[in-house]
């Protein structure tokens, strides 16, 4: 083996949820384990999913809830601010998008952290691309696992992409800019109703931003029961 080259027991591509726990738990089992991620070791519930989008919604229904005082519990007025939120997403939730809570929890356990792309390359090998290009302090070239005991695939998912024409050169969102944006816009198309899609669109529109909601199906949420989409979509609009 070159320098480059590792023998370990265990390697896991993909540090996210559920790689993060297989990764921590066959560590405190004595086994050596190499995690592999390109990104945030955590995957995207604590950075751009669950955790982050939970809090823009508790804002979001906390302003709903402030426009009912009034001819319901006397006289009220809620005025939408974003700072605060932006602010403890980013504070409270992510440490500005730092993993070094989540990957000192895996490094504490002994297991090896190894960032960037990994493939598995042949049997029982896992091949790891820097994520960032090799140069002057940044990371050496390709790295190889050898893993004597298995490997754990858990590579996670990104957003899709629509191949409509002309998007691609369109300064878009996905869910990670959503999460991250400093600022409301003051309007925003939202390409698909279901679960992200529906309550993302809600928490903005509650913060003043003109929402237009785009559903293939007849209704919004279409994976979910009929009952929690059933508001009516305008044919061939949203």
């Amino acid at each position: 083996m070159t320098e480059r080259d590792r023998e370990v027991d265990v390697v896991v591509i993909g540090m996210g949820p559920g790689g993060e726990y297989a990764a921590g738990r066959l560590a405190e089992a004595g086994l050596v384990v190499a995690g592999v991620e390109a990104r945030l070791v955590g995957g995207e519930c604590p950075y751009w999913g669950c955790v982050p989008s939970k809090m823009m919604i508790r804002a979001a229904d906390l302003l709903a809830e402030g426009n009912r005082i009034n001819g319901m519990a006397g006289r009220g007025q809620a005025d939408p601010d974003w700072a605060p939120v932006a602010g403890r997403i980013r504070d409270e939730a992510t440490d500005s998008w730092d993993d070094k809570v989540a990957a000192g929890r895996f490094t504490g356990k002994g297991g090896i952290l190894v960032r960037g792309h990994g493939r598995i390359s042949a049997p029982g090998e896992v091949t790891v691309v820097p994520a960032r290009p090799a140069g002057p302090g940044g990371p050496g070239g390709p790295q190889v696992l050898r893993a004597r005991r298995g490997i754990v695939v858990a590579a996670g998912t990104a957003p899709s992409v629509p191949p409509i024409p002309g998007l691609a050169g369109t300064p878009f969102w996905t869910n990670h800019e959503a999460i991250e944006t400093e600022r409301v816009p003051g309007s925003m198309v939202v390409l698909g109703g279901g679960a992200i899609g529906a309550e993302l669109g809600q928490v903005f529109a509650r913060f003043g931003c003109q929402v237009t909601v785009v559903e293939g199906a007849a209704h919004l949420l279409p994976l979910e029961e009929p009952e929690a989409g059933a508001q009516p979509m305008a044919q061939g609009t949203s």
